[in-house]
């Protein structure tokens, strides 16, 4: 599970990088891991429950927070 939260708030830094970042819709998310929606909507509750990324309630679209980017620099430096 550490391995798929790490690769959630790996693209939504991903995002950050654009120019004009957006939302980062679930079902994107879950195409990028191979995963089912329901599998990625299980994760990304995970994580907001945590407070490193910030969704909608109805679990569609993501955020990373600054919370999410300080945990994923100590568990990924230089990412």
């Amino acid at each position: 599970m550490k391995k798929r939260k790490l690769q959630v708030l790996t693209i939504l830094l991903e995002n950050l990088k654009e120019t004009h970042p957006q939302l980062v819709p679930s079902i994107a998310i879950a195409d990028q891991m191979n995963m089912s929606l329901p599998e990625t909507q299980q994760v990304l509750k995970s994580l907001e429950g945590f407070g490193v990324i910030e969704t909608d309630p109805d679990l569609q679209y993501n955020l990373i927070t600054q919370k999410g980017l300080h945990w994923l620099n100590k568990q990924s430096p230089g990412v």
